[in-house]
């Protein structure tokens, strides 16, 4: 840990000089550092400059009093943490209560016993280190925070270089995504397999921080690179390898959600698989039908090497809208009111549907969402692909 305590050093104000005589020496002969004030306003001015560990002040003194010294000590942020003890011939309880709400620690009673004196002084330099040593973990601990997020800030750049543009042509896909404010594991991407098939998929690892985008990258990469010994354009057999390759027991307990669909643009039709996502949602041009659910059975990626998955076929009529999103997208809070559900969130794409048709449809999505959460912030990740087949 860097940085290190301060020297101890020990302020006394009182403007008797045979009493302050005294306990200069008691205090010497112990080996502290003591500085002498006469008066209140110069123990302030001595106390700013050279920041005493503690602070042994007389109650009645001409001028400035104890009390008066002991709250602007305290209302000084340098010297907020000093220790200060007030010296006080007073006993009763009600002039204890004073000088605890004017900030004083500690009370000395007069006479002074030597013995006493030494053990508060003691007491009062234990508590100001360790009060030293919390700010210097403190310190240590954001400078860590700082690192820490600017690795991840780091990392969430890596994501994001990862991440398709968007495209036109026979089929127009784009995509939006914000992680939150930590790491998480969602990633997407799109791309022709060859002239006739186009791949879409959505995977969502469960958890945030690098644990939790570590395994979504990896996957990325796998289906991007080709490296999987499969047809991509099979959905079920391509999340069968997927799953094989992401148990959890090598996954730091993790497992991924997945969209998969492969349009094949020939016969015009989405064949998809899922493992344990949120269904599709695709609209065709008939404005009094609702979306169709592209869902399908299988569990998420990695809890069973045993899992199955299955191909389902669905047509896509020309200038269909095909939304697939992660479960961020809904799973909101809005102020004094319990999370989003699934159908709160089908209702609003259902009235979102023919501004998904335009260009920015999705950043009106997302703003219609945001509007309906009163502007709270999005708790998770999320992503969301719009394919739009003209």
């Amino acid at each position: 840990m860097e940085g290190s305590l301060s020297p101890v050093t020990i302020l006394l104000v009182d403007d008797d000089r045979v009493h302050s005589r005294i306990l200069e020496t008691r205090l010497k002969a112990q080996g502290y550092q003591v500085q002498i004030a006469d008066s209140g306003a110069s123990a302030l001015e001595q106390a700013r400059r050279d920041t005493p560990t503690l602070i042994l002040c007389d109650w009645l003194m001409e001028g400035m009093d104890g009390l008066e010294v002991c709250r602007q000590i305290k209302a000084d942020h340098r010297l907020k943490t000093t220790h200060f003890i007030l010296i006080t011939s007073r006993s009763r309880v009600e002039d204890r209560v004073i000088g605890l709400d004017c900030g004083a620690d500690d009370f000395l009673s007069k006479p002074v016993d030597p013995e006493e004196l030494l053990a508060r002084v003691r007491s009062g330099i234990r508590l100001h280190q360790a009060n030293e040593r919390l700010q210097l973990m403190a310190a240590e601990l954001q400078r860590q925070k700082g690192r820490l997020d600017r690795e991840l800030a780091e990392a969430a750049g890596y994501v994001r270089s990862l991440l398709p543009q968007a495209t036109s042509g026979s089929v127009i896909v784009d995509a939006r995504f914000l992680p939150s404010q930590e790491l998480g594991g969602d990633s997407y991407d799109y791309f022709w397999i060859d002239d006739d098939h186009l791949l879409i998929y959505l995977a969502d690892a469960s958890g945030h921080g690098l644990a939790a985008a570590l395994p979504s990258i990896s996957l990325h990469n796998q289906l991007r690179s080709r490296s999987l010994n499969i047809d991509l354009r099979d959905p079920a057999q391509a999340l069968k390898a997927l799953n094989a390759g992401f148990q959890m027991e090598k996954q730091q307990g993790r497992y991924l959600t997945l969209w998969y669909g492969v349009y094949q643009s020939s016969t015009r039709t989405m064949r998809y698989a899922t493992a344990g996502h949120p269904p599709a949602l695709l609209w065709g041009l008939d404005n009094g039908s609702k979306a169709k659910w592209l869902k399908g059975q299988g569990i998420a990626l990695g809890l069973f090497e045993d899992s199955d998955y299955s191909t389902e076929v669905h047509a896509v009529d020309p200038g269909a809208c095909l939304l697939v999103y992660s479960d961020g997208l809904y799973e909101i809070t809005t102020p004094g009111e319990p999370v989003w559900s699934f159908p709160e969130f089908l209702d609003l794409a259902e009235k979102c549907r023919f501004k998904l048709q335009e260009k920015d449809g999705l950043d009106s999505l997302v703003a219609e969402i945001q509007k309906r959460s009163g502007g709270t912030a999005f708790s998770d990740d999320y992503s969301v692909i719009r394919a739009l087949f003209p």
